[in-house]
């Protein structure tokens, strides 16, 4: 159920039951919480609903179960110094520690202690315990005109975006042979400074626009245990990933995992000018993969050898990775010749040299970059068409050897 921090104040009704929340996270910062609240209600009256997220976006909470005139935010107030006069403090100034009843604050602070009264021109800081009725100043209550209410117990559905929750996915890949084993794992963050216990939750993959407002900064971090596998299923034009059982979603940062299988990747090296990078592919057959990072692993693990951004991947689709540059093969990119056909009109001419200090010969795939409306005039080697502004050359490099492509194009802008 949700965590209360604080007990409200309700004018004509009271809430005596909290159920627990259904909650989803998006990876772009926010989050959709559904509570059910059981209160009491008079024919019509003011509602005050406390423990909400001070990231809550007012214009999105929907309240169900009550008719609705007005929505007023309660934001906390952060009391002065002057307001605690009269209430027994702590002060640390010039390394003393000292403990009192606050006398005054201007032009001095006196304290009254059993030694006598302290007078303190100047301290490093002051601690107070803050009354049982002060509402946590990282939380929100709103308070709700309402009419036309069943007088008596009534359920209220609050459905509400939140801005400081949300997830993200990373994953581990180990390369041996031919077999890439991969884990994801996912991290959970709640930063809205409300507790979520016994949460159904629920992850949603995919770009989602995130709505307006701020969060606030993070806390430690912990580890929820380890799950069954998710219900993964289609959401509008998402994935939605469910856990199957209650999460207690409390500040920080948690992690559990997301999924665990094997495919059968390829390496492959490509260079488009700068370093030639080194590539690892497969085709995933795991399910939905929400983006993230993910870090690879060679000899079964013991060597990291690189990592890279991964989209979101349905099912069925190539994975294409760049991991790092490949220190036995380089690369150099050479304009031979340039003519000046007519205005805006021009024929260039190319020169791809690729050498490798590899002990087997290896292909890599030279990818070019053309601009404005062209046409390839003359090639060394065949070429595919990836776009309307790429070409690719496979290129059979010998072992300890070099291997050259050239080609002519002309294009007009």
């Amino acid at each position: 159920m949700l965590r209360r921090m604080a007990v409200g104040v309700f004018l004509f009704g009271v809430t005596t039951g909290v159920a627990a929340p259904v909650v989803t996270l998006y990876s772009g910062g926010f989050g959709y919480i559904h509570e059910v609240r059981t209160v009491h209600v008079a024919q019509e009256g003011d509602l005050v609903l406390d423990a909400l997220p001070l990231t809550l976006v007012l214009d999105s909470l929907v309240l169900d179960g009550l008719t609705v005139i007005r929505l007023d935010p309660v934001r906390p107030t952060v009391p002065s110094i002057a307001d605690l006069v009269g209430t027994t403090v702590t002060v640390f100034a010039h390394g003393e520690r000292l403990q009192g009843r606050l006398i005054a604050t201007t032009p001095d602070l006196v304290l009254a202690t059993p030694e006598g009264w302290v007078f303190l021109p100047s301290y490093e800081r002051m601690v107070a315990s803050a009354p049982p009725s002060t509402s946590p100043i990282d939380q929100l209550s709103v308070r709700v005109r309402y009419r036309d209410a069943t007088p008596g117990e009534s359920t209220v559905g609050l459905r509400y975006l939140a801005n400081g929750l949300s997830w993200r996915a990373a994953y581990t890949a180990v390369l041996d042979d031919d077999t890439l084993s991969l884990w994801g794992l996912v991290t959970l963050e709640n930063q809205s400074g409300v507790e979520f216990m016994g949460a159904q939750v629920s992850l949603v993959a995919g770009d989602v626009y995130r709505p307006t407002g701020t969060a606030p900064v993070g806390y430690g971090t912990r580890a929820l245990a380890a799950f069954a596998e998710f219900d993964v299923g289609a959401a509008f034009e998402y994935h939605r990933y469910t856990f199957p059982t209650p999460v207690d979603l409390t500040a920080g940062v948690a992690v559990a995992p997301l999924l665990a299988g094997e495919v059968m990747f390829a390496r492959a090296y490509r260079f488009s000018g700068g370093p030639v990078e080194v590539r690892v592919r497969f085709t995933n057959a795991l399910g939905p993969l929400p983006g993230g990072e993910v870090r690879v692993y060679d000899m079964k693990g013991a060597l990291f050898v690189g990592a890279a951004t991964l989209g979101h991947t349905p099912v069925g689709s190539d994975v294409d990775l760049a991991i790092g540059a490949a220190f036995d093969l380089t690369g150099e990119r050479v304009q031979e010749a340039r003519v000046r056909i007519a205005d805006n009109f021009y024929r260039d001419t190319y020169r791809i040299t690729l050498r490798s200090a590899k002990d087997t010969p290896v292909e890599v795939e030279v990818v070019e970059s053309l601009s404005g409306t062209w046409i390839v005039t003359q090639h060394s080697l065949p070429y595919e068409r990836l776009d309307a502004q790429r070409i690719l050359f496979r290129v059979s490099v010998p072992a300890g050897g070099s291997a050259e492509v050239r080609y002519t194009v002309e294009w007009r802008y």
